[in-house]
């Protein structure tokens, strides 16, 4: 056997090895996971949020119905007492303290509420899902979970209790000055039921 063919065939292996790996990334992209691509959800727990010198924290009911319709209810915020936060196809709204707000973005609600999140993305990221169209990196753990997302400049975490889940109990996630951590104690996948 010539040298070169020895080469040849080394080069063909390494090739081998390079497409497998490429498609085993493919195939657990956060894109994929079709069991969390439902757009009627539920979600019960607590969050916590670090933004610059500021702490806030809150149980948070967050019933989502299709992608543009959500209504996010945060209870007992350090310093803010109860937030409403709405948004469908008209816009965004936002009731806190009885004092009603609207503006086109909710993004841009929170923010006025102390509560800085990318609430778009947010509503995906929960879900192990990547936001459409954006740069992302992806880690997945030995049991084909989505472990870590990094997209926008947020690095996000996933915990799981069990082996099996596909949508997880707990999520942290960081950007440059902002941290937010989600203990999600209760995930009800919708159906009929929504946003009244």
């Amino acid at each position: 056997m010539t040298k070169s063919h020895s080469r040849q065939q080394l080069w063909l292996k390494v090739l081998a090895v390079i497409s497998i790996a490429y498609l085993a990334g493919c195939a657990a992209s956060p894109e994929r996971y079709h069991d969390n691509t439902a757009e009627h959800w539920q979600l019960k727990g607590k969050i916590g949020l670090w933004h610059g010198d500021k702490r806030e924290s809150a149980t948070i009911d967050w019933q989502q119905c299709g992608p543009s319709s959500m209504l996010i209810r945060l209870s007992g915020p350090l310093g803010s007492g109860a937030i409403e936060l709405t948004a469908d196809k008209g816009g965004a709204s936002l009731n806190q303290n009885g004092e009603i707000r609207r503006a086109d973005s909710i993004e841009h609600l929170a923010a006025q509420a102390q509560w800085p999140l990318p609430v778009e993305a947010l509503r995906l990221w929960v879900r192990g899902r990547a936001a459409p169209q954006l740069e992302l990196r992806s880690r997945i753990n030995t049991n084909g979970q989505l472990e870590e997302l990094e997209q926008a400049g947020w690095v996000i975490h996933y915990r799981y209790s069990q082996a099996q889940q596909t949508l997880p109990d707990r999520v942290e996630a960081r950007s440059a000055n902002t941290r937010l951590s989600l203990i999600i104690r209760d995930w009800n996948e919708q159906t009929s039921a929504c946003i009244p």
